[in-house]
């Protein structure tokens, strides 16, 4: 009996604190954006942020700022950094995102592509 409820309390344990990580750690919940989604950016201006500590990405003519995200990002931060300044429309829209992933993205939104 003794032994069930140290299990049981272990388990409780383990679980709580993966709650606890995934709440700490959430990419849908970015802690410092201050750039206004309407903004207008260029590509010349998305290039400028190409690297882990400041990362943008263009989706769909939409730029998001997925630094704060990029660590977090179940595929490895590599997955994102192979387009950071640039294009990522055709990485992003493979097969391996679930459609939750649009959702979590919409987060980051900090701009729109310039036309010319």
């Amino acid at each position: 009996m003794r032994l069930a409820v140290a299990l049981v309390l272990v388990l409780v344990a383990i679980t709580c604190r993966w709650f606890l990580r995934a709440r700490r750690t959430s990419p849908t919940t970015p802690t410092t954006r201050t750039l206004d989604p309407r903004a207008t950016w260029t590509r010349e201006d998305v290039a400028r942020h190409a690297d882990a500590d400041d990362v943008w990405v263009i989706i769909d003519d939409v730029v998001y700022d997925l630094t704060e995200y990029v660590h977090e990002h179940p595929g490895g931060v590599e997955a994102i950094l192979k387009n950071a300044g640039g294009d990522a429309t055709k990485g992003f829209k493979g097969p391996q995102h679930p459609s939750r992933a649009f959702d979590v993205v919409e987060d980051y939104r900090c701009g729109v592509l310039a036309t010319r």
